[in-house]
């Protein structure tokens, strides 16, 4: 019987660099309607220069646009929200706010493409409800490498809580993980950041190396929302790898 062993290929290095997020703080902030507004207050067209970039382009890959409107209810009330994409409706709901309490959502975006133009309108059944601040992120999850199921070991992940938000007064309820998804059903959490070494990964077509928990595992086109009495933005982010680092193991 002839033993077939698998070949080792070539150290690679694989750097991931996301933008700066993009954030706005009103010096005056802006009443929010009682009604449904025609156009969202919050609106982004999404471009080349917003996607995060690879020293390795990966064969595939998924962008998820997170969009963070964030305001004020001085008396306490029920905000609405619809998101928008491409001037059709992805999700609406409302949220209960109190008195004298911040407001942020984090709505997320589920395979977005250049061009794709992401809003979301907000009202308020209060007439001293209002808006001050916004911010725009796009994250990547499911890499696909090659187009070949393949091994890859070892595999050094390092890893970073993603995006940092900084004007306002922010703060972060929870981080969500990043899973490395070895089939439908089974994955391993990434919930820590650093460097990690995995003696073997095995990549999927359907999910890649990993997945972002927020928008992608769960979330896809919908939102989280946040109250708080003083932060704002008070918003939800992902564990987000920065730099991989492995050998294919190939057959001969």
């Amino acid at each position: 019987m002839t033993k077939v062993f698998p070949q080792q290929g070539s150290l690679k290095t694989i750097n991931i660099t996301y933008q700066t997020p993009q954030e706005t703080l009103l010096g005056s902030s802006e009443t929010l309607p009682t009604s449904e507004p025609t156009d969202p207050q919050i609106a982004y067209t999404v471009q080349a220069g917003d996607l995060p970039t690879f020293s390795l382009q990966p064969y595939s890959k998924i962008w998820i646009a997170t969009l963070h409107p964030a305001g004020k209810f001085v008396t306490a009330g029920t905000l609405s929200w619809r998101m928008i994409k491409n001037g059709g409706s992805v999700a609406t709901g409302t949220i209960s706010v109190a008195a004298n309490y911040y407001y942020t959502i984090s709505a997320f975006f589920y395979d977005v493409t250049i061009e794709d133009i992401l809003g979301v309108k907000l009202w308020s059944n209060r007439t001293d409800s209002n808006w001050d601040y916004k911010a725009y992120f796009i994250r990547a999850s499911r890499f696909v490498f090659f187009n070949r199921l393949m091994l890859f070991k070892p595999i050094s992940y390092t890893v970073s809580n993603l995006p940092v938000l900084t004007l306002g007064n922010p703060g972060v309820p929870y981080e969500g993980q990043e899973r490395i998804q070895l089939d439908s059903g089974q994955y391993i959490v990434m919930d820590a950041v650093g460097t990690f070494l995995f003696e073997v990964c095995y990549q999927k077509t359907t999910y890649g190396l990993f997945r972002k928990y927020y928008g992608d595992v769960s979330y896809q086109n919908t939102m989280l929302s946040q109250t708080h009495a003083s932060y704002r933005p008070y918003y939800y982010r992902d564990k987000s790898s920065t730099q991989i680092i492995f050998r294919e193991l190939k057959l001969p």
